[in-house]
């Protein structure tokens, strides 16, 4: 066995290519404060229902809008060291999905018009994104091969063009592209560009 272990070498192989997007996730926030807890939670399902409402005006489906977070805390001054109750804060966080790419930006301005007082992230993506992942990885079996291939050359020994093992690296397919923005006089530009769908293995080689 330990004759065999030292007849082997691991080389790592990376591939990508380059996609459209034909997906946008955007996280929406509605905040509102009352000294009434019923007020606060009140205008903030108003505000909510009012943000929902418009965004299913510009083709958003109802089961692409979903509540990803709902907190309610109360808020203190501390004056003179001491602990003072302000009011309730009710946050709600709604995650929005929309395959109108090219009209991300409207779609941000009607929900900011409408009641959102945050937009604090925006990501691309492509919904049927496995053809393009096995692209990138088959290029990455080629990588780690011309790797594996080049080690063998400058070291003079052949190399057995099967491999041993080969083991796919996990990894993310996408990198979020977080934006912060407040109350907008116009549409945002937003010009979702390309993807990257990247890919990476780890292929062991014996030679002789």
């Amino acid at each position: 066995m330990s004759v065999q272990r030292s007849q082997t070498l691991v080389v790592t192989g990376t591939g990508s290519v380059t996609g459209k997007p034909d997906l946008v996730t955007i996280q929406l926030g509605i905040i509102t404060h009352a000294e009434q807890l019923a007020d606060a939670q009140a205008e903030n399902t108003t505000r909510s229902q009012s943000v929902i409402s418009r965004l299913a005006m510009l083709d958003v489906q109802e089961n692409d809008i979903q509540t990803s977070s709902y907190t309610v805390s109360p808020q203190y001054d501390y004056i003179d060291g001491q602990q003072r109750f302000r009011d309730y804060e009710v946050h709600h966080q709604l995650r929005v999905t929309s395959r109108a790419v090219s009209s991300i930006g409207s779609i941000i301005d009607a929900a900011v018009q409408s009641g959102a007082t945050e937009v604090f992230s925006l990501q691309f993506g492509i919904e049927q994104i496995t053809d393009l992942y096995e692209q990138a990885l088959s290029k990455a079996v080629e990588n780690a091969k011309a790797h594996a291939q080049a080690l063998a050359t400058a070291a003079e020994v052949v190399l057995n063009h099967v491999p041993v093992t080969i083991q796919e690296v996990l990894q993310s397919e996408a990198v979020p592209f977080a934006v912060q923005m407040g109350k907008m006089a116009a549409a945002p530009r937003i010009e979702p560009g390309t993807l990257e769908i990247r890919a990476t293995v780890t292929v062991m080689y014996s030679y002789r």
